[in-house]
């Protein structure tokens, strides 16, 4: 075998190597792509999930400020009832002490 035989069949081999790594190249690239459009799109869907924890938890806040109001108000309008009631009971116990004792009497 001469040398540019040699050289020929080197530079044919070297050629196949090049084409099986450029093959291997665009899959990888390929896969990269279809990867970078995952994690983009994993990135979209963590945003959103992220916006509707923020709104939740601005909703549970606001929720939570009024049921504190309405617990305010609630106490409030028992004690009102308490001091009603306690008038009322003392006024009833007023018009029982002018009643006489016995029916008829």
């Amino acid at each position: 075998m001469s040398e540019t035989d040699g050289l020929r069949s080197r530079v044919e081999a070297l050629e196949a190597r090049m084409d099986a790594v450029h093959d291997r190249m665009s899959q990888t690239h390929a896969m990269v792509a279809i990867n970078d459009r995952d994690v983009a799109d994993l990135k979209l869907e963590m945003r959103a999930h992220r916006k509707s924890l923020q709104a939740l938890r601005e909703t549970q806040l606001e929720q939570g400020e009024e049921i504190q109001e309405l617990r305010t108000e609630m106490r409030e309008g028992f004690a009102e009832m308490r001091t009603g009631f306690a008038a009322l009971t003392a006024g009833l116990q007023a018009i029982a002490d002018r009643l006489p004792e016995e029916p008829g009497s």
